[in-house]
């Protein structure tokens, strides 16, 4: 009769060569918004097939990595499974921040022929972490299985003996998905897109909040808030001081699927905060803002070119129910508006009674443009549309125009001087020099 003895001495064998125990966890995600205020985070029962054959006084160890075990919460048991009515049973060793290990203290035969822990099964449970160490792994938090005899020999190893725990999830996140793209039409005045954007009169950039799955600790989406930062200052139309409520719903408009969705803009004209009230039952959506500019007339603004950014904020409940707020993107990218005329900076222009300048416009082409000059000098922005035209297939000199400006606006010393021309950028060249009277210095500077 061939006996489990017989069988158990020759798996003992094997076991010191070619042994493998097999180390597997039931998968998991854990959400880092959700954790906050858990007591602590349990990990699901740690499943070992075994691989070689154990005895009496050998031990085995769970070490963590990518979290804290907490100690004084945590009660871990090792709970031991064989086949043909062979038992066994384990007491705790130890208990450390990251590792846990167990001695086999007592086995029985079940037939009285050996007891074999090949193929038999050891199951960790009781095991919970510091939520802290948790929410910090933002990854995986992994727990790896190894075996050793009294005498120290390592025994029933692999490189496969690593199981994931749980995988940490960054719940919410946030992206522009679509940027605004508008270019502003120098031919209607810089008071409309051109025919191949959106439309003339609309330009859009969407804002995607992103939800990832997780299985424990699942936090819930309640909306979010999206700041929009650029230029606004043309959404003034009707004259008066500030962007009432009427002039910001005309020129602005922020969409979704089915969220609430309320917007204002600050007194400098410089953010427009989108606030965001879930009504879908705690699914995040898309936010699609549509800019609207009123288009050629005579209480139309002049568009600005400007580069867009967006921060954004996604709220929730935590799995515990406590409201929280999440920053999911800060002045992230979000479009442009250029021009399809011409734009130039003279980087410094200096003006008072010791300087003279020469700044001339040279248009090459057939498209007669309006100059619009912009100093910028003291903190502040002096703009103005110039009595002057840059004549087709002309060389216009716009310097006594330009330094009567700056004189009007207290403008002295150095400033910077934009001058935006409302013709195909290709056909215009901008020269800027200035004078220094005393010295008969002169300097090109653009």
């Amino acid at each position: 009769m061939f006996k489990k003895s017989l069988l158990a001495s020759a798996l003992m064998l094997v076991a010191f060569n070619s042994s493998a125990a097999t180390n597997t966890i039931a998968a998991t995600t854990t959400s880092l918004e959700g954790s906050a205020g858990q007591a602590s985070i349990a990990m699901t029962n740690n499943v070992v097939t075994l691989g070689a054959e154990y005895t009496v006084g050998d031990t085995v160890t769970f070490t963590i990595s990518g979290a804290d075990i907490d100690t004084a919460l945590s009660n871990p048991v090792l709970s031991p499974t064989l086949g043909g009515g062979d038992t066994a049973t384990t007491g705790l060793l130890s208990v450390t921040a990251n590792q846990i290990t167990f001695r086999i203290t007592a086995q029985t035969d079940g037939a009285a022929d050996g007891v074999v822990y090949t193929g038999g099964i050891f199951t960790l449970s009781g095991v919970v972490f510091k939520t802290a160490s948790v929410v910090d792994a933002a990854g995986k938090v992994t727990s790896t299985y190894s075996a050793a005899t009294s005498t120290g020999l390592v025994i029933d190893a692999a490189t496969a003996n690593t199981a994931t725990a749980t995988t940490v999830v960054a719940q919410f996140s946030s992206e522009v998905t679509t940027k605004a793209d508008g270019v502003i039409d120098v031919t209607k005045d810089r008071q409309q897109f051109t025919v191949g954007n959106d439309t003339i009169t609309t330009d859009k950039l969407v804002i995607t909040p992103v939800e990832a799955a997780a299985t424990q600790h699942d936090a819930a989406y309640t909306g979010a808030t999206h700041v929009v930062k650029g230029d606004f200052s043309w959404m003034e139309t009707d004259g008066d001081a500030g962007i009432d409520a009427g002039e910001l719903a005309a020129a602005f408009a922020a969409t979704g699927a089915a969220d609430t969705y309320t917007s204002t803009i600050n007194t400098a004209a410089t953010e427009i905060t989108v606030t965001v009230a879930d009504a879908a039952g705690n699914s995040v959506e898309a936010m699609t803002g549509t800019f609207t500019v009123a288009g050629q007339g005579t209480n139309s603004a002049t568009l600005p070119t400007q580069t867009l950014t967006v921060d954004s904020t996604v709220k929730y409940n935590t799995a515990a129910a406590v409201a929280a707020t999440k920053v999911t993107a800060t002045a992230e990218a979000a479009g442009s508006w250029t021009l399809n005329g011409s734009s130039d900076d003279i980087e410094l222009m200096p003006f008072g009674d010791a300087y003279a300048q020469s700044i001339t416009v040279a248009n090459t082409g057939s498209v007669e443009g309006a100059i619009t000059v912009t100093l910028t000098a003291g903190g502040k922005d002096y703009i103005k549309t110039l009595t002057a035209t840059a004549a087709a297939k002309t060389v216009t000199n716009i310097s006594l125009e330009v330094a009567e400006f700056a004189n009007a606006s207290g403008v002295t010393g150095n400033a910077h001087v934009n001058v935006v021309v409302n013709a195909p950028t290709t056909a215009i060249k901008v020269k800027g020099v200035y004078y220094h009277i005393a010295t008969q210095d002169r300097v090109l500077t653009h």
